[in-house]
């Protein structure tokens, strides 16, 4: 499934728009149309390699909203619609 984001390619370049295809939905695998995502100070120390060990491209933001398109047949807690 392709996907966009904004990823970062360098530790000192800004974020620029990147496109990468996502593996299909697995067993315990929940697929979330994400609708807004944030970006906190240790998204912004990541993606300046400032803790070392970053892998480039990288795409920051863990802290997301949205709704589930999918859930694999392993998961319980969550059915597609969901917030």
């Amino acid at each position: 499934m392709k996907t966009q984001a904004f990823a970062g390619f360098s530790a000192d370049t800004p974020l620029k728009p990147f496109q990468f295809e996502r593996r299909n939905v697995g067993p315990k695998d929940v697929h979330i149309e994400i609708h807004y995502c944030g970006v906190c100070h240790s998204d912004i120390h990541t993606v300046r390699n400032e803790w070392g060990g970053a892998q480039y491209p990288l795409v920051p933001g863990h802290e997301i909203t949205g709704v589930v398109k999918a859930v694999g047949n392993g998961v319980s807690r969550f059915k597609v619609g969901d917030r």
